[in-house]
């Protein structure tokens, strides 16, 4: 199947937004441009994850048609348009997997694919990284020194002038805090 690519106006994260804003009104100019931007991305995602062309068209239909649906429930605060999309495919594709093998027709799915694929790495990526970006300013900032800086609890504990059972206890509800916004966004941390 081939999958047209064709620029769209104001296809940026903004213009994705404003898109989908459109398709939940109704615009079905706004969906035919939300397809254009992502049925080929779409394709090949599935092309990847199914092995089966007719698999990988059907991936795009559901998720097309699950965006369309879903239109007016999109938070562009808790993630991009990019980020939404493939989070609907992701769940999509497991569904596909679980339909393939009630037919008994045998899968492998590659866990360690699963983790070098570089569009999974920068979605997820994208979506602990708006995860974050829903903490507190106090919690997001004890996890960027201790995770992202490599500082230990005592050493974040110094650069922020806070006493180490404090920096201890706000890791602790911190790291709870990420790992439910992380569920909320459907990504494993």
């Amino acid at each position: 199947m081939n999958h047209p690519t064709r620029q769209v106006a104001n296809a940026g994260t903004n213009g994705e937004a404003e898109l989908v804003a459109r398709a939940a009104a109704g615009d079905e100019t706004a969906m035919g441009e939300l397809y254009d931007l992502y049925a080929g991305t779409l394709y090949g995602f599935g092309q990847r994850r199914l092995a089966d062309a007719d698999l990988a068209e059907e991936l795009v239909q559901q998720v097309m048609t699950k965006l369309w649906r879903l239109a007016a429930s999109y938070d562009q605060t808790r993630a991009s348009v990019r980020t939404w999309v493939f989070m609907i495919a992701r769940t999509a594709v497991v569904d596909l997997h679980r339909r393939r093998e009630q037919v008994a027709v045998p899968v492998q799915i590659d866990d360690q694919a699963d983790e070098t694929d570089e569009l999974d790495r920068l979605l997820r990526a994208e979506a602990v990284r708006a995860a974050l970006d829903r903490l507190s300013p106090p919690h997001r900032e004890v996890l960027e020194l201790a995770y992202f800086n490599g500082r230990s609890q005592q050493e974040a504990a110094d650069a922020l002038g806070l006493p180490l059972g404090t920096v201890k206890s706000r890791t602790y509800y911190a790291l709870k805090a990420l790992r439910l916004a992380c569920d909320e966004l459907g990504v494993t941390p």
